[in-house]
């Protein structure tokens, strides 16, 4: 009994010692050619807003976004979720605005995060909320109002105008 339980266990050993042996090249294989290495990954993705880039590490919150479009503009606010730092997120969209046009307007730092961004015909405002284990990032974006209509001008002359009617 005990050799029959000894030569089982042998062969086993020896059965997975063989399976772990790498076979090596055939020697009638021709040379593999050599391929570029891959692309890198890309670290951030674009969903509803396609000049907003969003880190990969956040996943939308589509129960919390709300998106207004029509064919000429496209609002809304679009609610993400991540375990991302609210500093690195900060500096993700401080470095990465720029680069779809975006110019920053002004932002808070540090107890909270909102960071304010335009384009010529639309606004963005970023809000980071860190929570304990999560990190929250809010995308609201608005279309700029025509300077062209009386009733949205901040002048005197118009408001006196405005309200006289």
């Amino acid at each position: 009994m005990k050799l029959k339980s000894l030569i089982l266990i042998a062969a086993t050993l020896l059965l997975f010692g063989c399976a772990t042996l790498t076979k090596g090249p055939e020697p009638s294989s021709p040379e593999p050619e050599t391929t570029p290495p891959p692309a890198p990954e890309n670290t951030n993705s674009y969903y509803d807003f396609d000049d907003i880039p969003i880190p990969n590490e956040m996943k939308l919150d589509p129960k919390k976004s709300i998106l207004f479009e029509t064919p000429d503009m496209k609002a809304g606010a679009v609610v993400f979720k991540g375990r991302v730092d609210a500093v690195s997120l900060f500096n993700f969209f401080l470095a990465n605005m720029p680069k779809e046009n975006w110019n920053m307007r002004s932002y808070f730092k540090y107890g909270r995060y909102i960071m304010v961004f335009e384009k010529p015909n639309k606004d963005c405002i970023i809000r980071i909320i860190d929570h304990p284990i999560t990190t929250e990032l809010q995308i609201w974006v608005a279309p700029r109002f025509r300077q062209k209509l009386g009733h949205f001008s901040d002048s005197p002359e118009n408001l006196e105008k405005n309200l006289s009617q």
